[in-house]
């Protein structure tokens, strides 16, 4: 079957790239509050429209961010069936923060800052800000291998679970990588990701989310259960 996987994993060199100590990195809420847009205008956009937009213009804006591969903010959107209302907006010299609160507002969706990207969708238990996400669980030194790009756009959960489980192989010094269990039965989802400079529990959290899967861990390996069937 033709992969769907439509951008993999860039990596920026061979070897395993190690947590850093982010002490002195700005977290995703300090560079939305600090990252200044000149200009956002859109007409009838899609909230995915407005979002890239935002994505990717903070990477050029980001005066914060040392190194290249954090510089930015990641988005990770969750449909959940939702039908977002389109969005219009002529702003000028606005920070992130108040540009993407805006626009989530007027699709009639809600977002949440986590320690590596901000998740949008319809509804959240908790509430928007803060708290962040409860952290993922770390199997092994799945914190440690950290993934410079994940991009999907259109895969299987079958897909994005093989992906990841190669590439932490790829990157693990020692060759073994992090194990990944996928159990049947889940419905068919494709998983849109765009995410940078992101730890393998938080890569493979995301695609759990995106997918209707739990994820669970034990002792050798993540685990994906479908939160219903097919």
């Amino acid at each position: 079957m033709k992969t769907r996987i439509l951008a993999t994993l860039a990596l920026a060199f061979s070897g395993v790239l190690f947590a850093q100590s982010s002490a002195e990195a700005p977290t995703v809420q300090q560079k939305l509050e600090k990252i200044i847009f000149p200009t956002v205008s859109f007409q009838n956009a899609t909230i995915q429209q407005a979002l890239e937009y935002l994505r990717v213009k903070s990477r050029d804006l980001d005066t914060i961010s040392e190194a290249p591969a954090q510089k930015g903010v990641s988005f990770v959107v969750k449909m959940d069936g939702a039908t977002p209302v389109p969005i219009s907006l002529d702003l000028k010299n606005v920070p992130l923060i108040a540009a993407l609160r805006y626009c989530t507002e007027l699709a009639g969706m809600k977002y949440r800052v986590e320690a590596h990207a901000v998740m949008i969708a319809s509804e959240f238990v908790e509430k928007p800000i803060p708290p962040a996400a409860t952290p993922p669980p770390v199997v092994g030194n799945a914190d440690q291998i950290i993934f410079p790009t994940v991009q999907f756009a259109g895969a299987t959960i079958a897909e994005a679970a093989e992906y990841l489980r190669a590439k932490s192989r790829d990157l693990d010094p020692n060759k073994e990588g992090v194990n990944i269990v996928v159990k049947p039965g889940g419905p068919s989802v494709e998983i849109a990701l765009d995410l940078r400079n992101i730890p393998f529990s938080h890569a493979i959290s995301y695609i759990a989310e995106l997918s209707g899967h739990q994820l669970t861990a034990d002792a050798h390996a993540y685990i994906l259960t479908p939160l219903k069937a097919e």
